[in-house]
């Protein structure tokens, strides 16, 4: 939740006219583009990056390669894990989720096809944005873009993509992790979530459940956060690909039955695994953190010194 917020101070703060008009400027602006938005144009940037490596221009697409340089450590290191110890977006639903003790709305589980769903999301946008030769996801649906760029003037097609940004973002931000206390953006509409769900899987870090003490309570169920853990996850004491390593259920398992492990089980119920992944999620959270969080502190530190000193 620090990262999302820190976020929000420090980049999207000057485009919600705390330092600028940028929100509602009148002109036609460059998208900007972070890990959600590259997995949703997969097959642009693979197609930019061809034409700039045949044409001999390093400087076009060796920023590119760099990102995937550190997207690719960070899958090794975490994998899923991203979602919860590294993305500066993941803890925007989270808070939201924080602010009631019980879910109004009891949907522990879902159907696999629902679940689904983002997968199915991410195939469609990457095949619509080559199509369109345009970043699809960014203009229509990420809510998370609501005070970014637009490549259309200021028309009745703008006041459409303001419109579904706004109501995409009070539903699955806001008012669904209100109700069911899970990350909604994250299990539904996150094209990022999808592919680390896919590529992650490359990281050798697992959550197993261990089936001698595992007593089928579904507490973890009930309190897995991206719904990647079903009834029958828990009755074959699986969990899915979706799984983001929070370490949620390990500490709603009244008897310690869920565990990192390396590989296929390996080491289940040491302390060597968990060490191991805590350390590289701390690592790469922090490097991410780096980028923003201690301006955004200078920031804040800024505006309380005006506030009561003007």
């Amino acid at each position: 939740m620090i990262l999302a917020w820190a976020f929000i101070l420090e980049f999207k703060s000057a485009l919600v006219g705390l330092a600028g008009s940028a929100w509602i400027t009148k002109d036609v602006q460059e998208v900007p583009y972070c890990h959600i938005a590259i997995s949703s144009t997969l097959l642009n940037h693979l197609h930019g990056q061809y034409l700039a490596i045949t044409s001999g221009n390093f400087l076009k697409w060796s920023p590119l390669t760099a990102g995937a340089f550190f997207w690719l450590l960070a899958t090794l290191s975490i994998g899923q894990g991203w979602c919860s110890w590294a993305c500066f977006y993941g803890g925007l639903d989270t808070t939201f989720t924080k602010l009631v003790k019980k879910p109004i709305l009891k949907l522990y589980h879902l159907p696999r096809s629902l679940r689904d769903f983002s997968l199915a999301l991410l195939i469609a946008v990457v095949l619509f944005s080559f199509a369109r030769s345009e970043p699809s996801y960014c203009l229509w649906l990420c809510p998370l873009k609501i005070t970014t760029g637009f490549l259309d003037p200021n028309t009745l097609i703008r006041r459409m993509q303001f419109s579904s940004f706004a109501i995409l973002g009070i539903l699955f931000i806001i008012l669904i992790p209100l109700f069911i206390k899970k990350r909604a953006f994250c299990t539904f509409l996150c094209p990022f979530g999808a592919w680390q769900a896919l590529v992650g899987r490359i990281n050798p870090f697992k959550v197993t459940i261990n089936a001698d003490t595992c007593t089928l309570c579904q507490q973890c169920m009930k309190v897995c956060p991206v719904y990647a853990i079903s009834p029958e996850g828990v009755e074959k004491h699986e969990v899915s690909s979706y799984c983001n390593r929070c370490g949620d259920c390990f500490d709603a398992c009244p008897t310690g039955a869920i565990h990192y492990s390396f590989g296929s089980g390996h080491l289940s119920g040491s302390i060597l695994p968990r060490v191991f992944f805590l350390i590289s999620a701390w690592l790469v959270g922090g490097s991410v953190s780096l980028l923003f969080v201690p301006a955004a502190l200078v920031r804040l530190t800024h505006w309380i010194n005006l506030f009561f000193h003007g």
